[in-house]
């Protein structure tokens, strides 16, 4: 058992030597570094028109309208009519789920 110990105490300091030793060779390189990029592979910007000017995004739109053939829709506005029925629908919904949760939950019992 004392041999194993020992063992592991003479490995454990030939590590602490061979580390002791690289930091020291680290350290005498004459090589000093100063910066690093780690930007030198990377691609350019993914988006053809993320610095684009108001002007651009006129022509775009005119552009967009002519090819498609649809005029553009600045703003679309929700009348309170259309609030009510979206309403509706989800409690109609929301409804349903309670129930098949209810019937379920009873024909378990």
């Amino acid at each position: 058992m004392n041999y194993w110990r020992s063992l592991k105490k003479v490995e454990e300091q030939k590590l602490r030597q061979y580390i002791r030793n690289f930091i020291l060779e680290l350290k005498d390189e004459d090589e000093d570094l100063e910066e690093v990029t780690v930007t030198a592979n990377v691609d350019g910007y993914s988006t053809p028109h993320a610095f684009s000017t108001d002007e651009d995004e006129e022509l775009k739109k005119k552009k967009l309208t002519k090819s498609t053939g649809y005029p553009l829709v600045v703003k679309e506005a929700i009348d309170e009519k259309d609030i009510k029925l979206i309403k509706q629908i989800i409690r109609d919904v929301i409804g349903d789920v309670y129930r098949d949760i209810w019937l379920k939950r009873n024909t378990w019992k």
